[in-house]
């Protein structure tokens, strides 16, 4: 059974977003809608107003709606023409202080287990909760060790954020010199600083949280080469970059709401255009242009003459003049166009 979107829901689901083009992206059959009733200027009211088909993302704004998200990931992901206009002016660190950062494959946190008898372990990891259950399970553990031991039950405290690796091994080593010198008893076999094995198992699911990362295929290459890599070979590359995808389209959207027309989009932005139209998503990115139907034989032999005296060559009058130039073909006359 289809959803029918009334004007009433059309408004509640609009009220959810700062745009017209994140209201789109996040919810296009609601936004079709709108478009279809003639509601959008009414029920987008409260969204930025766009200058020259794009949204001004103040200082201000972009602050409002990060303070929305925990995550990073989840502000890029939800609002990405505000996330991008703060990389642009630099102020993505101070509006996303408040943010948490997720845990991933190249950054630790270091934790310590503090035993009611003074011992302790400092250790790091990507993932507590993983870390903490093999503790539990792997035999040769120190932490297993004293736990069988003295049978004293303990959780695991993370003393950092998630940080870099070069940066969390150093500072393992502080903080075990820390409870030493604080008078704990050092449960810890290895030298400090060891971050385990650094191969790593790409499967599916990690693959894309860290495509998540990269705004391009080349960045993530670049990157990150061997999750790019296993990715690539196991045909999961354009799956696991469709918001790469996405991101693209949404740029060629924002460049289109500049134009009244597509002639007026094929002449002023050309390259994003032909990017557009080979990626066939001009009926899309176009939608909001008026269609201008030419009237039955509109493109006369007089006509076709004229547009073609504005252009150098062939190539140059099919891409300027496309109904033209087919009109021109189909009734023989390009050759007599071209003619010195």
């Amino acid at each position: 059974m289809n959803f029918k979107w009334t004007k009433e829901k059309c408004q509640e689901e609009a009220l959810k977003y700062c745009n017209r083009l994140d209201y789109k992206k996040i919810n296009s059959s609601s936004y079709e809608a709108a478009r279809r009733n003639k509601w959008l200027d009414e029920i987008c009211e409260h969204m930025l107003k766009p200058y020259n088909g794009k949204v001004i993302w103040t200082k201000e704004k972009c602050q409002e709606e990060a303070l929305k998200y925990i995550h990073r990931i989840d502000f890029k992901n939800n609002s990405e023409s505000c996330y991008n206009a703060s990389i642009r002016n630099k102020w993505l660190d101070e509006i996303c202080k408040h943010m948490i950062k997720k845990n991933s494959l190249t950054n630790r946190c270091i934790y310590v287990y503090e035993f009611s008898d003074n011992h302790a372990y400092i250790g790091l990891t990507y993932d507590l909760d993983n870390r903490h259950y093999r503790h539990m399970k792997d035999t040769s553990s120190s932490v297993f060790e004293h736990f069988t031991k003295t049978n004293i039950i303990t959780l695991p405290v993370r003393l950092t954020d998630y940080l870099p690796v070069d940066k969390a091994s150093i500072l393992e080593g502080e903080y075990i010199n820390k409870y030493r010198e604080n008078g704990w008893i050092i449960l810890n076999k290895c030298k400090p600083g060891g971050i385990g094995s650094n191969k790593i198992k790409w499967t599916k699911e990690r693959c894309h949280e860290e495509a998540l990362k990269y705004n391009s295929k080349y960045e993530f290459r670049k990157n990150s080469n061997r999750a790019y890599i296993k990715a690539k070979n196991s045909k999961w590359l354009d799956e696991i970059c469709h918001h790469i995808i996405d991101n693209k389209k949404d740029m060629c959207h924002e460049e289109a709401l500049k134009y009244k027309s597509r002639y007026e989009f094929s002449k002023k932005s050309s390259k994003l255009y032909s990017f557009t139209k080979r990626n066939k998503w001009l009926d899309d990115v176009c939608s909001h242009m008026i269609k201008i139907n030419k009237p039955k034989n509109y493109w006369t032999k007089e006509r076709c003459y004229e547009c073609a005296l504005k252009c150098k060559n062939k190539k140059e009058f099919h891409k300027n003049y496309g109904s033209a130039y087919s009109s021109s073909i189909k009734n023989g006359w390009l050759n007599e166009l071209f003619t010195k």
